[in-house]
């Protein structure tokens, strides 16, 4: 089923970003592109360190209400990864993957991206927080 495989990667490719660099656009950029290698890595406690703790917990009830149960963000991966088509849908996500605004606001950030997925364009919206230092994400729309 097409719209549940893209709902449960969109749900894991909501885990998050954070890294550490010169100013904040260029920090939230190379976790962007950190976040994404993980995921193409099947390396899911690196793409779940990217993750604020508000976001594990919206990832979490979001796989529930899908009827996936995962105790932590990489059960969660690894739960999702297990279902039909959803890795090829996150290396394509993940290889697509383009920022196309960020918008910052002191520890708070809003980053806009797109990827493709099955031909389409798929417009994305990240809401960031620095965390300890680094660039986390809270939540995707």
């Amino acid at each position: 089923m097409k719209s549940l495989r893209v709902v449960l990667v969109a749900a894991v490719l909501a885990v998050g970003v954070g890294a550490c660099g010169a100013d904040a656009e260029t920090e939230i950029g190379e976790a962007f592109k950190g976040y994404h290698t993980a995921v193409l890595a099947r390396d899911f406690p690196a793409a779940c360190a990217y993750n604020a703790p508000e976001a594990t917990a919206k990832l979490l009830a979001s796989l529930a209400t899908q009827g996936v149960n995962a105790a932590t963000c990489e059960e969660a991966f690894a739960v999702v990864f297990e279902q039909g088509g959803a890795g090829e849908t996150a290396d394509t996500i993940a290889r697509t993957a383009k920022i196309d605004d960020v918008e910052v606001d002191g520890d708070e950030a809003t980053v806009k991206w797109t990827a493709t997925v099955d031909g389409e364009s798929m417009p994305t919206t990240w809401g960031m927080r620095r965390v300890d230092g680094a660039w986390k994400l809270v939540l995707t729309n």
